[in-house]
């Protein structure tokens, strides 16, 4: 009789077993298809924030009475756009990705090193270096691949000195 129930209890427990396995590997892939879900809202929310921020600042940006419409260019780090030394803005920092120089006139209103412009369709940029005396009501885009300077041209375009 002991033999007889071994025999009938062994292959249950084994059933049991693999169903036991069935499930937890099941809610494996429903904590992991939670994870990812998790993740995606996650990122998200994240746009989301940060799309309300930039909406502030434009909203601030078209507001403020420091926005005008100035020549847009761009320049690469060679001697023949800058001064002997085209890695360092006249801010005395490295040139870089995201930062822009201002025409003397600018600069003198207010537009100076540190502070944040907006350019109308191109996007938020720094302050972080000066242009040749000869211009006014200018921009400069700094760009570190020539053919991209050269494709963004030259363009009048509406500029926001932002109070961030």
């Amino acid at each position: 009789m002991r033999f007889f129930s071994i025999m009938i209890a062994a292959p249950l427990l084994c059933t049991a077993l693999v169903l036991m396995g069935g499930v937890v590997a099941w809610q494996n892939m429903e904590i992991d298809s939670l994870r990812h879900k998790l993740a995606l809202t996650q990122r998200t929310a994240e746009a989301r924030k940060q799309m309300i921020e930039e909406a502030r600042l434009l909203t601030k940006a078209v507001s403020a009475p420091n926005v005008l419409t100035v020549t847009v260019t761009a320049y690469n780090p060679v001697e023949e756009q800058t001064d002997s030394d085209p890695l360092i803005a006249a801010s005395m920092r490295k040139v870089r990705e995201g930062t822009v120089a201002v025409s003397r006139d600018l600069f003198d209103q207010g537009w100076v090193f540190g502070k944040k412009i907006r350019i109308e369709g191109v996007g938020i940029f720094e302050i972080n270096d000066l242009m040749n005396k000869r211009y006014s009501k200018r921009i400069d885009i700094f760009m570190w691949d020539e053919g991209q300077a050269r494709s963004f041209g030259k363009r009048d375009i509406r500029a926001a000195l932002l109070d961030i």
